[in-house]
């Protein structure tokens, strides 16, 4: 899986390189591209890093190959001081959520993408992974991190340190503004 994922990134920075090479301008100027933000899943780095320390400025600079250190430091940080959790659901939260990246077992024969269904091994439906347009994502990370998710698909024990409240950012993802054709958004409204 790591292989694959190393793949995966060194295919996305030179396929990244090659198009912004043929951008603006004909000259031999050498491009400086810099990057200020990074977004796989919605919800990680703005929960666990804190802005006023440049934790979360800092982990959007990073590689995800530095999300095993950086972004799991702060995990497991967040998870025990501030939302007073278990170590045993902090440790599948840091092995669920970091690195910050989708990951799509390609070799799973599955017909739907599962959220988090590679890192869980197959826990949240199947093994293939991926996100599908409908996936509600964000509760489906705040379930992980304030809720029931991780003893509810038995990853670890209940530490009845829950915080309801917490887990939904109670915008619905019910997929009323999809279409079965591309580019599958509905009309705005």
């Amino acid at each position: 899986m790591k292989r694959i994922l190393a793949g995966f990134c060194a295919m996305t920075g030179v396929l990244g390189i090659t198009i912004l090479s043929g951008c603006g301008g004909g000259g031999d100027e050498q491009k400086v591209y810099r990057q200020v933000d990074r977004l796989a899943r919605p919800a990680v780095n703005e929960v666990f890093a804190t802005v006023a320390n440049g934790r979360h400025k800092a982990n959007d600079e990073n590689a995800p190959t530095d999300d095993n250190g950086s972004l799991a430091n702060d995990i497991q940080s967040f998870m025990i001081g501030t939302a007073g959790r278990s170590q045993a659901i902090t440790d599948v939260v840091k092995a669920v959520l970091s690195p910050d990246v989708i990951i799509a077992d390609l070799k799973d024969n599955s017909t739907t993408a599962a959220y988090l269904g590679v890192e869980t091994g197959g826990a949240t439906g199947n093994r293939f992974g991926g996100r599908a347009l409908t996936d509600d994502v964000v509760d489906i990370s705040l379930g992980v991190i304030f809720g029931g998710t991780v003893p509810a698909l038995g990853l670890a024990a209940d530490d009845g340190k829950e915080i309801p409240t917490l887990t939904s950012d109670n915008v619905d993802a019910s997929g009323k503004h999809f279409t079965a054709t591309f580019p599958y958004l509905g009309s705005p409204r």
